[in-house]
């Protein structure tokens, strides 16, 4: 797990949360407390919506996995 930072359009998380080591198999949690707003708006998205954003400086795209209850986080998957 490594702290990184992400840009979803306006929006721009700085205590995302990288988990993976290998390509497909890679995560990001974004906590709802760093940005209610982003997270309204990542619930109405489907698993099939790609979102690009900027990690760490590089372009990516993201999928919406699943929300975490237990971190209120959501989880997003990493193209």
């Amino acid at each position: 797990m490594m702290k990184t930072c992400v840009r979803i359009g306006a929006f721009e998380i700085d205590d995302a949360e990288l988990h993976g080591e290998q390509h497909g198999e890679r995560t990001l949690s974004i906590p709802c407390k760093s940005d209610p707003d982003l997270c309204m708006q990542l619930d109405a998205w489907d698993a099939d919506t790609s979102v690009p954003a900027i990690l760490n400086g590089k372009h990516s795209v993201l999928y919406r996995h699943r929300y975490d209850q237990h971190s209120d986080a959501w989880v997003m998957r990493l193209a």
